[in-house]
């Protein structure tokens, strides 16, 4: 093939273990000239033989459906890798030495894994690990390609409240990956784990950042940063596009830190905080402000007898009994996780995010991932409303964000929008019989942006998958958008319990292990890792996990170090309460946010006093909503990807620009 339209792409490190023709041995079938000479008996008798089983037919170099590949891998690479992926000329990789096609059944595969059963079906599986050899690291860990970095899971136990799905939804459908003969990742010194860990935090910003000012208070806040082009991750916009007014936004309702419930019915119940920022009033004056919406309570799914029971096995299995202790001091300790992550601890791209304009607040996605300036992290915006109305992006500093459920979204102003959904909305006719009322079209986007939202909280789509069980009923993924947050696999997230344990004050985590999707649950998410609980001294059933910190996911080790800090003491630990777990998206929370990295910007006052000793640490679920508790939705459940969550909630240029790692549908 003639490549000058092209530039050509050289991957130069491999690791391809097929040695050409005769990597795979092909079996040649008997001529047909000698089957016709056999007697009728014997040519009876050989078609009841077991026929021979496909062949991998290894491709010649020029074959159309081998240029097809390089194609399509310089197609990937290129939106992946490169700056300015929409200029200069198209990418043809070559495959890297000792990779090489395959024609098997009818279908196409990339011989060459180190592992030789293990096969890439598409140029996207292949893609994922090209992207790792390109990179410097020699870490199979790193790479997240289907075959790479696949923890062997043990069998799978279940939460309370997953009972009803546990019998189908057996280890049987969920993925477990081949044995590799590729080294595994094996458990680093603590000193490494430390060195990992800080290449993956952000540093943290110890500098309160002050809220809005009250109306008739003066204070000082630091200009906001205006909207400017990002090279390659600026999402284009139209030549005349306009932008529209700010419209301010009514402040967000802070969650109300609150006590334990004490009650028959596990719910969650919001309550109206003293150190709430005043709602500001909106571009009319003569509009009434709305009142924040508190986010609904969440019954949970069992019947409370059952939840007894199940909690009263629950904590059968977990009572340390003297004869296990001791059976356990003389037997090995199974090997620990090496918990890596990939995302921040904080804001990600394509997440769902407040950010603060002047005094007022609106809701946006992070656009791309953050620039590192002298002053800080920058993130690009895209403001949230209707299409209809074109809106331009917007950078913002990192205080100037705050995760999307440290508030409620206040209900709509326009009576004729409440109790309906975004796609119920004719938007287009709203906003064509508002003809040129500025405050009227302005109005109608910040309820559009406030119904947005809500659509993006009851949603989710799942992004670069892992593979597929033997059954084929399982499919498990890297990672996931899951409402207006951005989970992985190595996160840890706010998960709700059942029983007794609804109630509990202590802080009750999931560190997640597989996220997977199931033939038998079409449309529904599943969550699998470790429950642990946050104690001070081992008060808690279960292993307490202390002195082995690298041992825990990278946001729990986070915050018992920065715990320890405070406190100059060893108090504070996590407890192992329950292994392998598996829960259904409605009773995850949402993620866990280390304490020192949101409370800085969330309530810098109360950050400050905890640090300074004078309040109690308390539990995170005070400070933040649930997913789907926000009034004024309904489930949607499964999109494509984050732009078909999004839809006309955003303009049709927009663009959210995601790392090289994940890869959409």
């Amino acid at each position: 093939m003639d490549t000058k339209d092209f530039d050509v792409i050289r991957i130069a490190r491999s690791d391809g273990a097929d040695t050409g023709p005769g990597y795979w041995p092909v079996t040649t079938p008997a001529p047909a000239a000698n089957a016709a000479k056999k007697p009728a008996k014997e040519a009876a008798a050989a078609d009841k033989t077991p026929r021979t089983k496909p062949q991998m037919t290894r491709l010649a170099e020029d074959d159309p459906r081998f240029v097809e590949w390089r194609i399509k891998l310089g197609i990937l690479l290129k939106q992946e890798l490169s700056p300015n992926p929409d200029e200069g000329n198209p990418w043809y990789v070559n495959f890297p030495q000792r990779y090489w096609l395959y024609e098997k059944s009818k279908h196409l595969w990339v011989s060459g894994y180190p592992t030789k059963s293990k096969l890439f079906k598409s140029p996207q599986e292949f893609g994922v690990h090209l992207i790792w050899l390109l990179s410097a690291s020699k870490d199979y860990g790193d790479c997240c390609c289907v075959h790479c970095n696949i923890p062997a899971p043990s069998k799978a136990s279940y939460a309370p409240e997953e009972q009803a799905i546990s019998q189908s939804l057996t280890q049987g459908s969920i993925p477990v990956p081949g044995h590799s003969p590729i080294p595994p990742p094996i458990q680093a010194p603590a000193d490494q784990s430390s060195v990992r860990a800080d290449k993956l935090e952000r540093p943290v910003k110890q500098t309160p950042v002050p809220l809005p000012p009250i109306p008739g208070q003066s204070s000082y806040r630091p200009p906001n940063i205006t909207p400017h082009p990002q090279g390659g991750q600026q999402p284009l916009q139209p030549a005349q596009q306009k932008s529209i007014q700010q419209t301010p936004v009514p402040i967000p309702t802070p969650i109300q830190p609150r006590e334990p419930i004490q009650s028959a019915q596990p719910t969650q119940v919001l309550q109206p905080t003293s150190s709430q920022p005043p709602p500001l009033a909106v571009t009319n004056p003569s509009t009434p402000v709305p009142v924040p919406a508190a986010a609904a309570p969440t019954p949970l799914q069992l019947q409370p007898a059952q939840q007894t029971l199940q909690q009263q096995t629950l904590q059968q299995q977990l009572v340390p009994q003297q004869t296990n202790q001791q059976q356990a001091a003389q037997q090995p300790k199974p090997q620990a996780i090496q918990w890596s992550l990939k995302g921040s601890l904080l804001f990600r791209a394509g997440e769902l995010v407040w950010y603060q304009t002047g005094n007022t607040w609106r809701l946006g996605i992070i656009a791309s991932p953050p620039n590192n300036t002298p002053n800080g992290m920058v993130f690009d915006l895209l403001p949230l409303g209707h299409a209809t109305v074109p809106q331009v992006n917007v950078s913002k500093i990192e205080a100037d964000l705050r995760p999307f459920y440290c508030y409620s979204v206040p209900s709509v102003d326009i009576a004729e929008l409440k109790d309906k959904i975004f796609d119920e909305i004719p938007w287009e006719n709203l906003f064509q019989s508002a003809g040129n009322n500025s405050v009227r079209r302005d109005l109608l986007n910040l309820d559009a942006s406030k119904m947005a939202a809500s659509k993006v909280d009851f949603s989710h789509s799942l992004w670069t998958r892992r593979g597929d069980d033997p059954t084929g009923k399982a499919v498990s993924y890297f990672g996931c958008f899951f409402g207006a947050e951005r989970l992985e696999i190595g996160d840890t997230v706010r998960v709700k319990m059942a029983g007794a344990e609804a109630n509990s004050s202590l802080t009750t985590v999931m560190g997640l292990l597989h996220i997977f999707t199931s033939a038998d649950y079409p449309g529904s998410i599943f969550f699998r890792g470790p429950i642990y609980q946050l104690a001070k001294g081992p008060g808690v059933a279960g292993t307490v996990i202390d002195d082995e910190k690298d041992k825990l996911p990278l946001a729990m080790q986070d915050e018992i170090r920065w715990r320890t800090q405070v406190t100059q003491s060893r108090q504070w630990c996590w407890v192992l309460v329950k292994d392998n777990v598996v829960f259904k998206e409605q009773s995850i929370r949402g993620r866990f946010y280390p304490t020192h990295r949101l409370m800085p910007i969330y309530n810098p006052n109360e950050f400050r006093a905890l640090v300074a000793g004078q309040q109690p640490l308390r539990d995170q679920h005070i400070y933040l909503n649930n997913r789907m508790d926000g009034a004024g939705g309904r489930h949607i459940g499964r999109k494509a990807n984050r732009m078909d969550t999004l839809g006309p909630c955003v303009p049709p240029t927009a663009r959210v620009v995601l790392e090289p790692h994940i890869l959409e549908e």
